[in-house]
C-alpha cells in the first residue's frame, strides 16, 4: 500500500493538474503579463532614463550587500579570513558609492549583468512554455519570447562597449514587452475550463 502512495502520478494526471492550476490563476498571470508589457513600453519610450534607473537600483543593491557584508564580517572577528572579508566589504561599499555618484560609469558592467539576466529569463520562460504547452496551443509565444531573450543577451555581449549606455534601457524594454505580451496571451488562452479542451 505504501508503494502506491510513493508511485509517481501518471503524466496525464500531472498535465490535468497543471491545466487546472493555470485555469484557476489565469487572471494573476494576465495581470503580471500586462504589467510587464506596460513597463516595457515605458522603458522603450525613455531608454536612457531606464538605464539610469537600473544603474541607481544596482548602486543601492550593492550598498545593501556591503552593509550585510560588514555585519557578517564583524560577527566573525578573530576568525580566519576576517581581513579579506573586510576588504571585500569595503570594495562593495566603494563600488556602490561610485555607481550612485555616476550611474553611467558602471554601464558596461550593468550591460554584462543584464545579458546574464536575459539569458536566465529566456531559460525560465522556456520552462514556463513547457508548462503552458499542456494547457494552451499558444505556448509557442512563450518559446519565441525565450529565444528573443537569449538573442538579446548575445547582442549585448557582442556589442560591448558601444551598446552599454542605450542598450540597457532599450533591451530591458523589449524583454519586458515581449515577455509580458506572450505571458498575457498564453494566460488568456488558459482561462477556458480544462474540461472543455
Amino acid at each position: 500500500m505504501s508503494d502506491e502512495k510513493n508511485r509517481p502520478a501518471p503524466a496525464a494526471t500531472v498535465r490535468r493538474e497543471v491545466r487546472r492550476y493555470l485555469h484557476q490563476h489565469w487572471r494573476a498571470f494576465s495581470l503580471q503579463g500586462l504589467l510587464m508589457a506596460l513597463a516595457g513600453v515605458a522603458a522603450l519610450v525613455a531608454p536612457l532614463l531606464a538605464t539610469l534607473a537600473t544603474s541607481i537600483f544596482l548602486g543601492w543593491l550593492v550598498l545593501a550587500l556591503a552593509g550585510a557584508a560588514f555585519i557578517a564580517c564583524f560577527r566573525m572577528r578573530g576568525a580566519a579570513g576576517f581581513w579579506s572579508n573586510l576588504a571585500l566589504s569595503v570594495l562593495l561599499l566603494l563600488l556602490g558609492i561610485v555607481i550612485l555618484a555616476d550611474p553611467f560609469a558602471g554601464a558596461v558592467t550593468l550591460t554584462t549583468v543584464l545579458a546574464v539576466y536575459f539569458l536566465l529569463t529566456g531559460l525560465t520562460i522556456l520552462s514556463l512554455a513547457r508548462a503552458f504547452r499542456t494547457s494552451t496551443g499558444r505556448f509557442w509565444l512563450l518559446a519565441l519570447s525565450a529565444l528573443v531573450n537569449v538573442g538579446l543577451a548575445l547582442f549585448l555581449v557582442l556589442g560591448l562597449p558601444g551598446t552599454a549606455v542605450w542598450a540597457v534601457g532599450t533591451f530591458l524594454g523589449i524583454s519586458l514587452l515581449v515577455s509580458g505580451t506572450s505571458l498575457l496571451f498564453a494566460a488568456l488562452g488558459a482561462r477556458q475550463a480544462p474540461e472543455r479542451r
